[in-house]
């Protein structure tokens, strides 16, 4: 472990020993997470479907214990441990207006979440409904080649449950907006490659989490994240067979209002996390419904928790 990631993991220490943060202890949460929830999307995550209104219902499992530090090791929060579950609900409605030559639709999505996390003897759990994501204006062209295109702009707000010293917050209590462009292409053959390209622009939290990264609260502004959801499968029937996951970048460095609590910050290159995720994944068509299962493991990751993550989702079409 290098001497910037001792020093942090020794400020863990002496803020549970002190009970800072009203004796909470730094969670994967303002410095070690986002407001998307990564490898949510995979097979025809890249496509706009027909006018219609549509409704999307994901389940997540995620579980991890170890929170990495900047090489990739475990140990940077000691007896680490994270378990969420998340049903998710995202309402898809397109028109049947077109601009620029795209199909117009929007969205809006709501999270309902279970979280458990804990570190060094302490622990704690939410239950509530989590941050509301819309999208007015989604784009998508579709062209005879068997490729598609969509654009998009999301809008988190902080609706979700957060309290400075809580420890399991599953709200980020900050605004964040969420340029997209995606890509798909579906063969005549069965075989389908979709890509999700993601970047978060973040606002500031003025009423930050207390952590050790941060003891007095003081205004923070996550930094910008740059982040993929992928996959690639082959049509067997009403079977679908392939692969899923996620890749997660920080581009900018964490930014707070306090002198002391920014220099740790920059000691570990700005608390910038980085992580990459594949796994099976398989779907199933019965009849206008499709079904699908999504394994992914975490097999790199840097200022962030690792562990796994389950998905299960269902389309379903609300109109004929």
């Amino acid at each position: 472990m290098r001497k910037k990631d001792r020093v942090i993991q020794q400020l863990f220490g002496a803020a549970v020993l002190l009970g800072v943060a009203s004796a909470q202890p730094v969670s994967a949460g303002e410095v070690g997470g986002g407001v998307y929830p990564n490898g949510a999307e995979g097979y025809t995550g890249a496509a706009l479907p027909p006018p219609g209104t549509y409704l999307l219902g994901y389940y997540e499992h995620y579980s991890a214990d170890r929170f990495n530090d900047g090489q990739g090791q475990a140990g940077l929060l000691p007896a680490f441990h994270a378990r969420a579950d998340a049903a998710i609900v995202r309402l898809v409605h397109v028109t049947g207006q077109q601009v620029l030559g795209a199909s117009w639709g929007m969205q809006a999505i709501v999270p309902f979440v279970n979280l458990r996390v804990g570190a060094a003897g302490m622990a704690d759990e939410t239950t509530g409904a989590g941050d509301v994501i819309l999208d007015p204006v989604m784009l998508g062209w579709h062209f005879r080649n068997g490729v598609h295109v969509t654009t998009g702009l999301d809008i988190t707000m902080p609706t979700g449950s957060y309290k400075p010293t809580k420890l399991s917050n599953i709200g980020r209590n900050y605004w964040s907006i969420e340029p997209v462009a995606a890509v798909a292409y579906y063969g005549k053959q069965g075989f389908s490659l979709d890509a999700k390209l993601m970047y978060d622009v973040n606002f500031t939290n003025n009423n930050a989490m207390v952590t050790p990264f941060n003891p007095t609260g003081a205004a923070y502004r996550s930094g910008n994240e740059f982040h993929i959801d992928y996959a690639a499968g082959q049509q067997i029937g009403t079977w679908k067979l392939g692969v899923a996951g996620y890749y997660y970048a920080q581009t900018t460095r964490d930014k707070v209002d306090n002198a002391a609590a920014q220099a740790t910050i920059d000691a570990l290159r700005g608390f910038k996390g980085e992580v990459f995720a594949a796994g099976p994944s398989v779907a199933y068509r019965l009849g206008k419904v499709q079904l699908i299962g999504t394994w992914q493991h975490e097999f790199h990751a840097e200022y962030r928790p690792a562990g796994d993550k389950f998905w299960l989702k269902a389309i379903i079409p609300l109109t004929k």
